[in-house]
């Protein structure tokens, strides 16, 4: 394929893990047509079509359900387009998201940047492809949440790890002491999620720096916007949606605390550090108020991680160390997140314990909540879909 993969098909490929792709052929040559070059694996399990790609001003332009092409100058050019070992091109990171911005939602937007900006990634391979990586699957490495950000850092970008749930399963056992007979017994097991850790794609400050320059171009004002609402490094989608509740002005459906710190990391006491095992913990979300010096901690808890919404042995004492420094933490769910009284109740305290002023939501900010949230509590696998 000639023409240079950008927009939504290549957030897709961004989002694709490189052990997922190195399961796929190559795709057709351009000689074989775009028919066939639809049909391939590759395309029909991870691109998806139509197919997004680039064209220089006063190239053809195609609209069908095999391709899409846009004009975009800078997504052509040599320093924004990166050769794959799949026989294409696909524009790089920063560039996917520039020319994302025609096709999703403002909101969305800011997911997309959230994610190449975080150290996760949202995938969910075929049962094909899930088959060939169970073969190779490693269930120990994924002991703790904490283990999940230790990426050896002789590696490179390539390096990514699964997100493992804990699920209950029945299985058929043979009984003791009854020849043939069998019985069903739960046990434990480890199942993948669609939740990938791996290296940032882009830094923070790339992001912006990138944001500044586009702001004149065609689409923007609607880019540089949603970068200024990506102030930190998630670790999960339900951190961002996390962050963006809690940070974003109430007029947006936030809860407006200004000082939010994302996966900010605390130095221990030497009590502390007996607790948790470690000499420095970082938290998901913390929020300030530097009037007074204090801080309230927020850990938030996705069922995707520790599956059936248990807390492992190794966050409850990073908890407890925490809480033993005179810290305030706040353990976090889905569901809370998803609540609006819950929500409500979480900030109400958050602003005592701040010594910050707590006001009442307007029918309005309580409205534009609900739309906020319905937005972020989204399923990720669905952006640029």
């Amino acid at each position: 394929m000639d023409e240079i993969v950008c927009a939504n098909t290549a957030f897709r490929y961004w989002r694709c893990p490189p052990q997922v792709r190195d399961l796929y052929p190559r795709l057709p040559s351009p000689e074989d047509g775009w028919r066939a070059l639809a049909q391939s694996p590759f395309v029909t399990d991870v691109l998806k079509t139509p197919i997004i790609t680039t064209t220089v001003p006063g190239g053809v332009n195609y609209h069908s359900g095999l391709r899409t092409t846009i004009h975009c100058d800078d997504a052509s050019g040599v320093d924004s387009a990166l050769e794959t070992t799949m026989s294409f091109r696909v524009t790089n990171p920063l560039a996917t998201l520039f020319t994302m911005a025609r096709f999703v939602s403002p909101t969305d937007l800011v997911l997309a940047m959230y994610e190449f900006c975080g150290w996760f990634s949202v995938f969910e391979p075929t049962a094909a492809a899930e088959a060939e990586l169970d073969k190779g699957k490693d269930a120990a490495e994924n002991a703790s949440t904490e283990s999940l950000f230790e990426l050896d850092e002789s590696q490179d970008e390539a390096q990514w790890k699964r997100v493992y749930a804990r699920v209950k399963v029945k299985e058929q056992v043979k009984a003791k002491g009854a020849y043939g007979k069998k019985k069903t017994k739960e046990v434990t097991k480890l199942k993948g999620t669609s939740l990938w850790m791996r290296k940032p794609l882009i830094e923070l400050h790339e992001l912006h720096e990138y944001a500044r320059k586009m702001k004149s171009r065609k689409w923007g004002t609607k880019f540089f916007n949603a970068a200024q609402i990506v102030t930190g490094i998630a670790a999960s989608p339900l951190e961002v949606a996390g962050i963006l509740l809690l940070s974003l002005p109430r007029s947006r459906g936030g809860s407006g605390f200004r000082n939010v710190f994302v996966n900010d990391f605390t130095p221990l006491t030497a009590s502390a550090k007996s607790i948790a095992g470690q000499k420095v913990c970082y938290e998901d979300i913390v929020i300030v108020n530097p009037t007074i010096m204090k801080a309230g901690i927020l850990e938030i808890q996705g069922e995707v991680i520790h599956g059936s919404g248990a807390v492992l042995d190794h966050d409850v004492k990073r908890m407890t160390a925490l809480q033993s420094m005179g810290y305030d933490v706040f353990l976090v769910t889905h569901d809370m997140l998803n609540d609006a009284e819950l929500l409500d109740a979480i900030v109400r305290s958050l602003c005592s314990r701040l010594e910050l002023r707590y006001r009442c939501k307007t029918k309005i900010q309580r409205t534009r909540e609900t739309e906020l949230r319905a937005n972020v509590l989204c399923n990720w696998l669905e952006i640029g879909r």
